[in-house]
């Protein structure tokens, strides 16, 4: 299951990402700067499946806000409330919790001989050294940093590459979303000895893959680990690559509307089987292409 730190720090980050100027700052000229630091989170270490309903059709990664009190019977439509909802809230959350970690152990078994945190490291590489600098140096931390700890645990500086990838398969086995969080920051000291940071670029970026289109329709947990393989790198290479056409992308004309189930987003481009489209919220998601349908005017 996710983490609830991970959760809440995915929904900030969405959060903020609602603001344009953050997604595509004025301000930078490419290549950003002759060196960056780049600091790759891998505050995760094995598959997890989400608390969340089906990803699909829906926003995406952002339904965890949802309570499970108004999604049990309509129950929070005025009785859940105070030690009573709170109650129900966590019997609900456990109950979800123990379907999600006999829903992930044999996915888990299958990937007993890959290193994940590996994986998602190389695809760093990918980051394009004309947008970003011609020096990137890589740090791989184990466990996240918040932005405001003591200076001796973080880097000061300007350009400072932030880079907090996550994955999991949805609580209905319907999907599986590989998510890349980035942000660039400039890191100053303040005199007391903590670290202040500034927010220059934020975007969360998210490949979606459906249990429908497997081939022959098997689940995620018959997936063998040359497969888990295949689709956690071609992900991890992805996202990398919507990174850097997102921080150097400029608007232009309107893009074309679509619909994803009951969401409704702009298609940026179309690669092969897939487009690359931009949700209400600014995400930029991956998506099969055939699962976009023209909108409904």
């Amino acid at each position: 299951m996710l983490r609830k730190g991970t959760l809440l720090m995915l929904l900030l980050l969405a959060g903020c990402a609602t603001n344009s100027q953050l997604r595509r700052p004025e301000h930078l000229n490419f290549p950003i700067a002759p060196t960056i630091n780049a600091e790759v989170r891998l505050m995760q270490h094995q598959m997890l499946v989400s608390h969340a309903n089906s990803t699909v059709g829906g926003a995406v990664g952002l339904q965890l806000a949802s309570s499970p009190s108004v999604a049990a019977g309509g129950f929070g439509a005025g009785a859940a409330v105070g030690l009573v909802g709170v109650l129900v809230d966590a019997a609900i959350e456990a109950h979800r919790s123990g379907v999600a970690d006999d829903a992930v152990k044999p996915m888990r078994n299958h990937m007993v001989n890959l290193n994940l945190d590996d994986l998602v490291y190389q695809s760093m590489d990918g980051l394009d050294k004309q947008v970003f600098a011609p020096n990137i140096e890589l740090e791989r931390l184990n466990q996240s940093e918040d932005e405001n700890q003591k200076a001796r645990t973080l880097k000061a500086g300007a350009n400072i590459l932030v880079l907090l990838p996550s994955y999991s398969v949805s609580y209905d086995g319907q999907s599986f979303t590989y998510v890349l969080a980035a942000k660039i920051v400039d890191r100053g000291v303040s005199t007391s000895g903590w670290m202040g940071s500034t927010i220059k670029y934020q975007q969360l970026f998210e490949y979606v893959v459906t249990k429908d289109s497997l081939s022959g329709g098997v689940d995620w947990s018959a997936l063998s680990s040359e497969q888990w393989k295949s689709l956690i790198v071609q992900a991890a290479s992805e996202t990398v690559q919507m990174l850097n056409y997102d921080i150097a992308a400029t608007p232009g004309k309107a893009l074309p509307k679509v619909s994803y189930g009951r969401l409704s987003v702009s298609v940026d481009q179309t690669k092969g089987d897939r487009s690359w489209v931009r949700t209400n919220f600014g995400i930029l998601l991956s998506l099969s292409s055939a699962s976009l349908t023209a909108k409904d005017h």
